[in-house]
């Protein structure tokens, strides 16, 4: 049996395209799973920007959302997770509002204050004390452009040490320090007993998780530094999975 995680946008899920998803993706991905292997997602998106648009495309046998920071198995039982602290969340959101726009992801949803071009479903408040509960996995930054992500990200990892920070182009996803989709891999693999997981993404917060898999693919289209960190470079999802099974 073989395990793939896979990145979503940009990877799996296509906003440009018609459909949004590959077809040879899909059928690639549903042939792959009656042989017996694994498939599941490994995103920086919460559940419910995955469930919203997948419907019912594709059955994850496993979620790694959050960018690490809450792994689910196929039914969305809580495998771990991993939680900011209301005061972290709520010196991030002073700190960098003005300059940026925030996405809160708690409770497996996005809150924010003022409505952004991302295609995920947002719940409007007017004040950080709405977001209910202590389940915050992060904040999602949308910067004016990706050298302002960059430079961000790494003011953030320098003034927080409770956090670590994941340039994903003009984003920065913020989570528990500790927390990675590299790190999120290896707890799976723990705790389902895979002996190997391969990964696909095409984008700089894959490289953790292309780090650490055992067979790590990206894309022609990727950024160097992300196929720097590739065994394989693919044109499609679709020749990943061929390669994954016809080559290993």
């Amino acid at each position: 049996m073989k395990a793939l995680a896979s990145d979503f946008d940009g990877t799996l899920f296509f906003e440009n395209i018609e459909g949004q998803f590959k077809k040879e993706d899909l059928k690639a991905i549903e042939n792959f799973q009656k042989e017996g292997h694994l498939f599941g997602i490994c995103t920086g998106r919460p559940l419910i920007g995955i469930q919203k648009v997948v419907g019912d495309l594709i059955h994850f046998d496993f979620y790694i959302i959050s960018s690490g920071a809450a792994i689910l198995d196929q039914h969305l039982q809580v495998i771990d997770q991993q939680c900011i602290s209301r005061k972290v969340m709520k010196d991030l959101y002073d700190d960098y509002h003005q300059e940026t726009k925030v996405f809160i992801q708690a409770n497996h949803v996005i809150y924010t204050f003022e409505k952004g071009n991302v295609p995920i479903q947002q719940n409007m408040i007017s004040s950080l004390d709405e977001i209910e509960g202590d389940m915050i996995f992060g904040l999602s930054l949308q910067a004016r452009d990706e050298d302002h992500a960059y430079q961000l990200s790494q003011d953030i990892k320098e003034k927080y040490k409770s956090v670590d920070a994941f340039q994903n182009k003009e984003f920065i996803d913020i989570v528990k320090r500790g927390c990675s989709k590299g790190k999120a891999i290896e707890t799976l693999k723990e705790k389902m007993h895979l002996k190997e997981v391969a990964g696909i993404g095409d984008s700089y917060n894959d490289i953790p998780m292309l780090d650490v898999v055992d067979d790590a693919f990206t894309f022609t289209y990727s950024p160097k530094i992300v196929q720097e960190k590739a065994d394989h470079i693919v044109d499609s999802l679709k020749d990943a999975i061929e390669i994954l099974v016809n080559n290993y």
